[in-house]
């Protein structure tokens, strides 16, 4: 089965986008204060909103089935500068470590994971709107 379809690039919804990721990687700076895996989990969702905006700028979109989360970061990984290719490797880890803190329960969350968590987000952000933009 495919796992991504064609889609009209749409600027504003591709903006809408980022500025949902923006707002999940402030919630998680918030929440960090007192509850590590739920900032885990919003720094993680903000990368996966950039990431979706990303793919929508390049014309495409993860088909909505089990394994969505990493064909996102597959396109992602195929389709940016390979320098950053270790901000994808923390993408993918914290999909990981997110599914075994929610599915598992095995996947207790640190303060550092959860500190090392936000400052991958803002890097990955970064890194997605700079290239949208370009």
């Amino acid at each position: 089965m495919k796992k991504l379809s064609a889609q009209k690039v749409d600027w504003a919804q591709i903006e809408r986008f980022l500025q949902s990721a923006d707002k999940k990687l402030e919630s998680a700076r918030k929440i960090l204060a007192f509850d590590e895996e739920a900032c885990l989990q919003q720094a993680y969702e903000a990368m996966l909103k950039a990431s979706l905006g990303f793919m929508f700028s390049h014309g495409f979109r993860a088909r909505s089935q089990p394994g969505h989360h990493i064909a996102i970061i597959e396109f992602v990984r195929g389709h940016i500068d390979k320098k950053h290719s270790g901000l994808i490797f923390v993408f993918d880890s914290l999909r990981r470590k997110r599914n075994l803190a929610l599915y598992d329960d095995t996947g207790f969350v640190s303060r550092q994971d959860a500190v090392n968590s936000l400052e991958a987000a803002r890097d990955y952000l970064q890194v997605i709107r700079a290239d949208i933009t370009a």
